[in-house]
């Protein structure tokens, strides 16, 4: 994995810094945040428990810009008066975001929400823009609750708008905390970015180089253990190396979700009389 900082270097571009994941290594022990990146003045990389000098600064992958054209979609919208205190509004990227919202919706807009989990479009701004409910983000939530009735409440939320959108044929895709938002209040979580495009690609079916392989339901279940260890510990981890063990009873979801073979994963339906067997009185 290739990081950029923008200090400890005099150059304008800043340091470049490599990191290989040898596991038991030092590398592998920054990957995984056990030990801390060791200080350089140069383009460095550690390579197990070596630590050389790049020959030269690798330059960051250029962006890809492969946004379609969804101007006649979002013309179909009504136009919506944004009041900025009650309204979040977005620029739309692709043409499956609009469809997908919209059939979670009944096929209108803004129709009648299939789930109270699944956020809800609400038409267009006069500059072309998504208009959405404004809501609360994770950075603000997640540090406010650490009670297991609250973690049960939200995996309920979210298995409820996963149940929608597979009843569709939709595969979200990205499960991950950062695609979630709540009421201000906490107590409803809504899942949102139906763009069903690019998205992690944790699950060990998918192929990191094909951009349409191997999605399923069963992906996205994969994800929704990396979803629990995030939405525990209140935050995001920074490589797919970290390690966040979760206590019981959620370290059984999460393993159970996160089997190597899709076919041994519980389905949605299975997941939730998981979760809801889930004595929230229980020592925690």
């Amino acid at each position: 994995m290739v990081y950029w900082y923008e200090d400890g270097t005099d150059t304008e571009k800043g340091q470049c810094v490599r990191i290989w994941d040898v596991p038991g290594t030092l590398s592998g022990d920054i990957l995984r945040l056990r030990r801390n990146l060791p200080q350089r003045k140069c383009h460095f990389e550690i390579d197990g428990d070596t630590i050389r000098a790049l020959p030269e600064y690798l330059e960051p992958r250029e962006p890809i810009d492969d946004s379609e054209d969804i101007s006649e979609l979002v013309a179909s919208l009504p136009l919506v008066e944004v009041d900025k205190k009650r309204h979040f509004v977005k620029k739309g990227t692709y043409r499956s975001e609009i469809r997908n919202l919209l059939a979670c919706q009944g096929g209108e807009c803004p129709g009648q929400p299939l789930s109270q989990h699944i956020i809800q479009l609400l038409g267009r701004s006069d500059k072309g823009e998504l208009v959405f409910e404004k809501m609360s983000t994770r950075p603000f939530i997640l540090p406010q609750f650490s009670d297991l009735a609250t973690y049960k409440r939200w995996l309920l939320h979210l298995l409820d708008a996963l149940q929608t959108l597979h009843s569709l044929g939709i595969v979200h895709r990205d499960i991950r905390v950062e695609n979630v938002v709540f009421s201000r209040d906490g107590k409803r979580l809504v899942v949102c970015d139906l763009e069903e495009h690019w998205g992690v690609r944790n699950a060990p079916e998918l192929v990191p180089e094909v951009l349409d392989a191997g999605w399923s339901p069963e992906s996205d279940v994969y994800d929704i253990g990396h979803f629990i260890e995030c939405m525990v510990y209140a935050n995001a981890p920074l490589t797919r190396q970290v390690e966040w063990p979760v206590p019981a009873p959620l370290d059984a979801i999460v393993a159970a979700c996160m089997c190597e073979v899709p076919e041994d994963r519980p389905t949605v339906k299975q997941l939730r009389a998981m979760v809801e067997a889930i004595e929230t009185d229980a020592e925690w």
